[in-house]
């Protein structure tokens, strides 16, 4: 029962982790990190933070800072 329920447990905790997603200006590494990549416009430029595909460049630099 002990077993189990760890198991229950972690089970859960990982599937957690998986499915969260970065929102705008959060780091990511890849666009699928991007919460609702493509749908939403967002996108992950080489490994920076989550973007808007319209941001002006002034802010890209602001979020990347």
């Amino acid at each position: 029962m002990r077993f189990s329920f760890l198991v229950t447990i972690t089970a859960l905790t990982a599937s957690m982790s998986v499915s969260a997603c970065s929102e705008l200006g959060d780091p990511c590494s890849a666009n699928v990190d991007c919460c609702d990549y493509p749908i939403s416009g967002l996108y992950c430029p080489t490994g920076t933070v989550c973007i808007y595909a319209t941001d002006p460049p002034d802010r890209l630099t602001h979020l990347a800072a």
